[in-house]
């Protein structure tokens, strides 16, 4: 609501003839408001209304602490001084509930300077001014999810005009490494957090500051910044408007893994999401995978496409016909499978062929027998003369179960068809980009179409492996296996620790 629809609201809130009813609808407007601030912020009325050391409202987030909200209907500089000094040892939000003066604003702010609290003074015309920078610039969404769990100081109109214009001009400047713009960010920042929202910030300007090509040496301001891009941060840049620079999805990426990808949320396919797996596809690593038939939605295009997504609490690659979770544990995919029957030894060899992806081993079984085969050194049997006529002695019914395939020469994947699931043998590891082409190649049939738009979600794996780049020369040269398997560690397994 606005300024003007909140202060109609209030006003018809105070005018109940019911005391009890007045100070719930009062609540609710102010609940509203704050909601609106911070969209991921629970809200929860207290049984207190304007009392001394009791809060009227209070905030939570997931792993983070709640934050109790003061309603004042009194904004007299003196009672405003002495109601906010009363309860300062809570860091609490102040909410005064009309407009408050500039004698208020002055003392509270030496106040806030000399005891070096967390206390927050704020009115409905600043906490609307978040509400409506945030729906033009989404950025701005962070900072305002800021405020409510560790702004200090004042957020009067004035003052959140000043935030809101200085972080929108501070994102805008780390991406063009704009040293003026990014440093009046960074101060308007530390003076209006907590030490711990000042840092999240801070790491989010230097995250975009060193994915546009600057370093953290000369990022502007003294303030530490080292530290991973938390998931709160990552959100709030993901669902911004496109970004289309791989090498900044690429710098931004590379401390992730995928168990810290899958726990973000995220509505929908977003488009930076994209952006941030497609250039990360060597360092996301999963070790199981499994593919559900799912049905096309009326609201999807008819493109094909293959695209990521997170569900479930879990990374998926979505097409029209299934979705493919990751998981770094079989027993972290959320999903039960879909079982049937397994696939002949002919359309396993012809999936394998597609992309000549060297089968170690397999079963084969029918309704009475079970046979495994696998060579002594354990090489490709695909074109085993052997395997064919052992074949062709068994019925119609014979199925094979499972396989196990190669992926980056050593790395074995045990592909099980009734389940459609891959998981890696021991403590194997694969990054996405290797493993989902030969996952979703052996495990589901694939269109010409299809296959074509697999390639292309994945397109930039291999063209990395193809062309290296600067900082991995070094390592290519000292191990010149590692460009044969796709990584740098040549054909050692990796051990989990």
């Amino acid at each position: 609501m606005t300024v003007s629809e909140f202060s109609s609201a209030l006003h018809a809130a105070f005018e109940s003839p019911d005391p009890r009813d007045a100070v719930n609808r009062i609540k609710s407007v102010v609940a509203h408001e704050l909601s609106q601030t911070d969209t991921r912020a629970t809200v929860k009325k207290t049984d207190f209304f304007n009392h001394s050391f009791a809060p009227d409202l209070v905030l939570s987030w997931p792993n983070e602490r709640e934050r109790f909200v003061f309603l004042k209907s009194d904004t007299r500089p003196d009672i405003l001084r002495d109601d906010v000094d009363a309860v300062r040892k809570h860091d609490p939000i102040v909410f005064a509930l009309d407009p408050v003066n500039e004698d208020a604003i002055n003392a509270s702010t030496q106040a806030a300077t000399e005891r070096k609290d967390d206390t927050l003074l704020a009115d409905s015309r600043g906490m609307e001014v978040l509400i409506q920078s945030r729906r033009t610039d989404p950025v701005i969404g962070l900072a305002s999810s800021a405020v409510l769990q560790g702004g200090r100081g004042l957020l009067t109109e004035r003052e959140a005009e000043v935030m809101a214009s200085s972080v929108a001009a501070g994102f805008s400047g780390a991406q063009r490494l704009d040293a003026a713009a990014t440093g009046a960010a960074v101060a308007q920042i530390s003076g209006h957090f907590d030490k711990r929202r000042t840092a999240r910030l801070l790491r989010f300007l230097g995250a975009v500051w060193v994915g546009s090509g600057g370093t953290p040496a000369n990022f502007p301001g003294e303030q530490d910044i080292a530290g991973d891009l938390d998931g709160t941060a990552l959100e709030f840049l993901l669902d911004l408007p496109p970004i289309n620079d791989f090498e900044f999805w690429r710098r931004i990426g590379r401390p992730l893994t995928l168990e810290s990808v899958s726990r973000l949320r995220i509505e929908g396919d977003s488009q930076n999401l994209q952006y941030l797996i497609s250039s990360n596809l060597d360092v996301l690593h999963a070790r199981a995978c499994r593919i559900l038939d799912r049905q096309h939605e009326l609201s999807e295009t008819e493109s094909g496409e293959f695209r990521w997504a997170l569900d479930r609490d879990m990374l998926c690659l979505r097409s029209p016909r299934s979705v493919t979770y990751f998981a770094s544990k079989v027993d972290e995919l959320k999903v039960e499978a879909q079982d049937g029957d397994g696939i002949s030894l002919e359309e396993l060899l012809r999936r394998a062929e597609q992309r000549r992806i060297p089968i170690n081993e397999l079963e084969l079984a029918t309704p009475t027998r079970t046979v495994s085969y696998a060579t002594v050194n354990r090489d490709d049997i695909s074109h085993d003369d052997d395997l064919l006529n052992l074949s062709r002695t068994f019925s119609s019914t014979a199925y094979v179960q499972t396989a196990v395939a190669s992926i980056l020469g050593s790395r074995p994947l045990v592909c099980d068809f009734p389940s459609r699931t891959g998981k890696g043998r021991t403590a194997a590891k694969f990054p996405l980009g290797a493993l989902a082409p030969v996952a979703l190649t052996l495990l589901t049939p694939l269109t010409p179409e299809e296959c074509q738009k697999l390639d292309e979600v994945t397109r930039n794996y291999f063209e990395q492996q193809r062309e290296p780049t600067l900082f991995e020369l070094e390592d290519l040269i000292e191990s010149p296996r590692s460009l044969q398997h796709g990584d740098g560690d040549g054909a050692r397994p990796e051990i989990e620790p």
